[in-house]
């Protein structure tokens, strides 16, 4: 009875996770969009913020990789 109990709440608990990533790369899908979005608009209007916003372009993807790499590379060594 208690493996029992102890296998749902593992399972329960897996499935939050995997809901708390698929929510998470939504919003970043969605915050990638603004960003580009946000560039378009400002080098069709001329707007000074263009350069800003082709910097964070380029800028966020290269960030979120190296921080995926990181939290990646630190829980390996934890495990070891």
């Amino acid at each position: 009875m208690l493996g029992y109990l102890i296998g749902i709440y593992i399972y329960e608990r897996m499935k939050k996770q995997k809901r708390m990533k698929q929510i998470t790369a939504i919003l970043l899908i969605v915050i990638l969009l603004a960003i580009i979005g946000s560039t378009i608009y400002f080098a069709v209007s001329g707007s000074q913020l263009f350069w800003m916003s082709l910097f964070l372009m380029f800028f966020f993807p290269i960030f979120l990789w190296a921080m995926s790499f990181l939290y990646k590379w630190s829980k390996n060594k934890n495990e070891h």
